[in-house]
């Protein structure tokens, strides 16, 4: 009887797959290459998303504030470490304001001497215009006697015209000048005022400038890097200019096991315009549209849709026929009949159309079952679980709190070293000595500039007398001269104006007054050009003089600079300016040093930070590890690490600003806790395992439910059997691609499975 029924009941869904096949005439089903099965299958009618998300790994960080000078300072002191958390308002970096003071001082000088010959030049233009004038005038008087021609005269318009651009021009320039440097002294003010630089926000500080290679920081170098834990956003793991899923409508969070919308967190416009400008690219940014529950340095799986439609209802194509009338499915009642229900249909993708009315949630319909059906074998519930994957490293190694460097300033030889490598020392220690060569130290150099300098000024002072003298000279024969002239022209009127004068006379007379009329106009207007050029070398000399005595105080403030830590006769001490470690020295007794020679360096260490060997890209700040050693594990979490490899844009009180990826050597720092420290003696030699990659509250499967087809065009898809009841059902999921989301034998689900589902092999 059991036979019997079980025979009708084959029998009656065959028939039913024989009515099914015939209807299904322009049904887009993909040629599958797998064996066909021959049960009648059902699947309920769901809410899914069409189509196929792209992916790509991205992290939780937080909003940054790099802290920066302006302008070229000297540091002094960086008052914080990597790790620290502090509090807006909090010291990060002392300038070395003396320095500072000095570029004030020197910048002082600089407009001191420009308004000096801005003054002057104002006193010259009425000379210099007034000599140009008598110049156009005397060209007109001989112009009249027949001397010069007309062009001649005419040049000097073109010279006046000249002469007043160029006065014009060199107005604008010394405006120009003295505003940029009201600025640089506005700017080192504000340094000098307070000299240190303060957190802009409450924070960990998740980057330190290393002082390894000294301790100039130019202008916007961002010294200190403050990550905000409070105001987080995603990133992915590119910048702007690798980005290339702008064009995708739809886009989410993948958290939870569900799909969080997000957006693009854009930079402004300005900001990218001044980033492209420079070549620099900050990190893709996107924030949820809603509350989540993250940390910073979590990974999050970001998810691009090309169409906004997600959550829908849908009914598998194996499912759909059509007719003249339209599509249908057929529909399973509660008695097991089959009712054939036409429906609306909205857009598709590879395996699902979109019901857009005639059927509801939860209803079943009949499906072309073409692959074998499971066994029903070891039942797994589908919970939200930890994914992580591990790699391994070696050399393990303390690391680095702070780093400075010691250079020589001068060229010279080391003539003492007063340390060893290893040794522990504390600021004001001193290091080295060093001889200054004779001929060339800088002592040497700038005493060698004054004396130059004053020889220089000597010889103008020199030359200016003489030409003072020549001056005088010309004025003072001038008016001999012309007074000899004078007398003589009144003499010769007087006998012009005699009776008895002759006839030849006359003539000869009239002939020597006119010669000693043009005598005498001609020295004139040399005794007038001669004070004029009186006027404008004693504004010159009171010119150089101001330019000297600046150029002597200048040399004079870096010769005592020079002396610093100088007995004055040649031999300089070099005085550690932190405590630390000596960890490095490259310039011993007899070496021979050139200036920007590093001799000394030092360190000081983190009680709890290392790195080690074998990372890829640092991971976020905040992301937790669990470090596996000698079967014992340790926490761990990442305090410095890929925030630094990009890029930062950001405008500050209007104005932009753009600061380079941070290239020290070691960025990515981890703090593990104090029992790994009981390894220390083998660091270099111990192989760890860690979490490279964590992604909490996921959907992941055992390999051996997830199931491969493909299709007549080769492409590959996924599916797993859904255990409903009494009722098994294919259901189509798409996977990680690759170890980043998921391994072949433990992937990672991102689309078609929901807590409770109860999957079957």
């Amino acid at each position: 009887m059991i036979k019997m029924r079980r025979i009708k009941a084959v029998a009656l869904a065959l028939s039913a797959l024989i009515v099914l096949c015939s209807c299904t005439s322009g049904q887009d089903v993909p040629e599958l290459l797998e064996p066909v099965g021959a049960e009648p299958t059902f699947r309920p009618v769901e809410k899914a998303d069409m189509g196929v998300s792209k992916l790509i790994t991205g992290t939780v960080m937080g909003m940054e504030y790099c802290h920066f000078y302006e302008k070229m300072v000297e540091i002094k002191d960086i008052t914080v470490s990597v790790g620290d958390y502090v509090n807006e308002g909090d010291v990060l970096v002392e300038a070395n304001v003396d320095s500072v003071r000095d570029q004030i001082t020197e910048l002082n000088s600089s407009l001191s001497v420009l308004t000096a010959e801005y003054e002057a030049s104002k006193k010259k233009y009425d000379i210099e215009l007034a000599k140009l004038e008598l110049q156009k005038e005397q060209a007109e008087y001989n112009k009249n006697l027949g001397i010069v021609n007309e062009e001649f005269v005419k040049s000097f318009d073109k010279s006046l015209e000249a002469f007043e651009e160029n006065y014009a021009y060199s107005d604008e320039m010394y405006e120009f000048n003295k505003r940029k440097i009201n600025e640089s002294i506005t700017e080192l003010n504000k340094i000098v005022n307070d000299g240190v630089l303060r957190a802009k926000k409450s924070g960990y500080v998740t980057y330190k400038k290393d002082l390894k290679n000294g301790n100039t920081a130019i202008a916007n170098e961002n010294l200190i890097t403050i990550t905000d834990p409070e105001d987080l956003f995603f990133a992915s793991q590119g910048d702007t200019r690798s980005y290339n899923y702008s064009k995708y409508a739809v886009k989410f969070a993948f958290i939870e096991g569900k799909k969080v919308p997000i957006s693009e967190f854009n930079y402004t416009d300005s900001e990218t315009v001044y980033a492209k400008a420079q070549n620099l690219y900050p990190i893709q940014r996107f924030k949820p549209e809603e509350e989540v529950n993250v940390k910073l340095g979590d990974f999050v799986l970001l998810q691009f849709y090309e169409k906004d439609k997600n959550d829908v209802l849908v009914v598998g194509k194996d499912s759909v026929n059509t007719d003249d009338t339209g599509s249908f499915v057929y529909v399973k009642a509660d008695d097991g009949s089959l009712e054939k229900r036409y429906f609306e249909v909205g857009t598709s993708d590879e395996h699902n159309y979109e019901v857009l009315s005639g059927l509801e949630e939860g209803e079943m319909v009949l499906y072309i079952q073409e692959a074998p059906l499971p066994k029903r074998e070891g039942q797994y519930e589908v919970k939200l679980r930890t994914y992580a994957y591990s790699e391994t490293a070696k050399g393990i190694k303390y690391v680095e709190e702070s780093t400075h460097s010691y250079f020589s300033s001068d060229e010279g030889e080391v003539d003492e070293l007063f340390v060893n490598e290893g040794d522990e020392i504390k600021k004001g220690d001193p290091l080295l000595r060093i001889m200054i060569d004779s001929a060339k130290g800088t002592l040497v150099g700038i005493e060698n500039r004054i004396k130059s300098e004053n020889r220089d000024y000597d010889n103008y002072v020199k030359d200016a007398e003489k030409e003072f003298e020549e001056l005088n000279k010309t004025i003072y024969d001038g008016a001999g001269k012309t007074k000899q002239q004078t007398d003589r022209i009144e003499e010769i009127k007087k006998a012009l104006a005699d009776p008895n004068t002759s006839q030849t006379d006359m003539v000869k007379l009239a002939m020597e007054k006119a010669e000693l009329e043009v005598s005498a106009n001609g020295i004139a207007y040399d005794v007038k050009y001669a004070e004029m050029d009186l006027k404008l070398l004693e504004i010159n000399k009171e010119t150089r003089k101001k330019q000297h005595d600046n150029t002597i105080a200048s040399l004079n403030r870096q010769l005592a600079n020079a002396k610093k830590n100088n007995d004055g006769t040649g031999y300089k001490t070099i005085y550690a300016e932190y405590d630390g470690k000596i960890t490095s020295i490259s310039a011993y007794k007899g070496d021979k040093v050139n200036v920007g020679k590093k001799m000394i360096e030092t360190a000081s260490y983190f009680d709890n930070v290392v790195k080690f060997g074998g990372t890829h890209d640092p991971e976020a700040v905040g992301y937790k590890y669990k470090i596996k050693i000698k079967d014992e594990e340790f926490d761990a979490e990442v305090i410095a690490g890929n925030n630094n490899t990009f890029a930062h844009v950001f405008t500050e009180n209007g104005k932009v600003y753009c600061t380079a990826p941070s290239y020290d050597n070691n960025p990515f720092y981890m703090r593990v806790e104090e029992g790994f420290f009981a390894y220390e003696p083998q660091f270099m030699g111990a192989e760890v395992s860690y979490d490279k990659l964590r992604l909490d509250n996921m959907f992941y499967v055992p390999g051996d439910y997830v199931m491969k087809e493909i299709s007549f065009d080769k492409k590959e898809y996924y599916y797993v059997w859904i255990l409903d009841g009494d009722t098994v059902f294919k259901r189509y999921v798409q996977p990680g691609t690759d170890q980043r989301v998921g391994t072949s034998d433990k992937p990672v689900i991102v689309n078609g499975l929901h807590v409770g589902d109860i999957l079957v092999k």
